[in-house]
């Protein structure tokens, strides 16, 4: 049976190079083996099984972590849903119809909305220690990927319409969107545990490619033909996060850190970052609105900006922040968050 192996989202709160100390660290949280680990305390608190005897939950391709997707699923799903690689080179979720799979899954989705009940109680304090704090935030996670089995078939672009305005989404739907976005919010509290284990070091000028997933074993190393650029546009569409018309001077941020004593604290320009990190937060007070190139609309960046009400896009492609950063000089924005569509306006 092929294993799939998925690339850890670069918009976790997790650094997105890890150096050999922290290694050590994740995989310690990640061992399927220890009782005692993260991972088993979470997955207990869920009721989901301990499987112990399959492959290792946690590889490492170009210093990239990488999660056993095809476990993950099983987990998550009873054994309900299986992994096949596809025709096209991804994969494709199998339905394993049978009864006694059913009532398994169902039992896990009630065991599942007991523990959201019982830890999204408004005002429960968090839990004291950062331990407790890390094995709450991963059984959230894990919570999270159940209940999306709820969801219909649906794009990316849906589910960020979703999450952006809940009450736009179809009647069916909207409990669980609902408590997706509480999952989201709690997380957020929860992540300076992880913060503190895991500080976001400086990155590398250049990090080694590493693929979103592959089967079994990560291909080799190949050099990559230059890509022939897209003809310069002016409009482009991302993932609604939050809803918002806002037009202002665009300032672009690679580095975090550098950026805080640059900015005038009298203006508050549309600030745009290349991906959806975490450490993004620390400037979203000097801005009138937020765009990234990449990153999902369920990222601990875009749950804070959802959450403060700022005008938000992501999604916007690695091609957004590149051809900013080509046309240089005063550049202005005007962006819609509830349509997620940006046009670039040169002044």
């Amino acid at each position: 049976m092929q294993t799939l192996w998925l690339k850890f989202a670069d918009d976790s709160t997790l650094p997105q190079h890890f150096n050999d100390e922290d290694k050590k660290k994740l995989q310690r949280i990640y061992d399927v083996q220890d009782a005692g680990s993260v991972w088993r305390r979470a997955a207990a608190a869920l009721g989901f099984p301990a499987i112990t005897d399959r492959d290792l939950l946690l590889r490492w391709h170009n210093d990239a972590p990488y999660i056993n997707w095809s476990l993950m699923v099983e987990m998550v799903t009873s054994g309900w849903v299986a992994l096949m690689p596809s025709a096209s080179g991804g994969f494709e979720h199998i339905v394993k119809t049978n009864l006694f799979g059913l009532f398994r899954l169902l039992k896990s989705q009630w065991k599942v909305g007991a523990y959201l009940a019982e830890r999204l109680t408004p005002d429960r304090p968090l839990p004291v220690s950062s331990d407790e704090q890390l094995v709450e935030s991963t059984a959230l996670g894990l919570a999270l990927q159940s209940i999306m089995l709820r969801l219909p078939a649906h794009t990316p672009q849906e589910l960020a319409t979703w999450l952006a305005a809940p009450d736009s989404a179809p009647q069916k739907v909207r409990r669980t969107v609902k408590e997706i976005q509480a999952i989201q919010k709690h997380r957020t509290l929860l992540s300076p545990a992880w913060e503190e284990l895991f500080p976001h070091h400086l990155e590398p000028a250049h990090l080694k490619p590493a693929p979103a997933y592959f089967w079994d074993e990560p291909p080799k190393d190949v050099t990559v033909a230059p890509v022939q650029r897209a003809p310069i546009q002016n409009d482009w569409t991302g993932l609604p996060v939050c809803a918002g018309q806002v037009t202002g001077k665009a300032i672009l941020v690679r580095k975090v850190v550098s950026s805080l004593g640059a900015l005038d604290p009298s203006d508050f320009p549309v600030l745009v970052f290349p991906r959806a990190r975490p450490e993004t937060v620390e400037l979203f007070p000097h801005a009138s609105a937020l765009l990234f190139a990449e990153g999902g609309a369920m990222s601990h960046a875009c749950t804070v900006a959802r959450e403060q009400g700022i005008p938000c896009i992501t999604g916007l492609g690695p091609d957004f922040f590149q051809r900013l950063e080509e046309m240089g000089g005063s550049l202005w924005i005007a962006m819609d968050g509830a349509a997620g569509t940006v046009k670039i306006i040169q002044r």
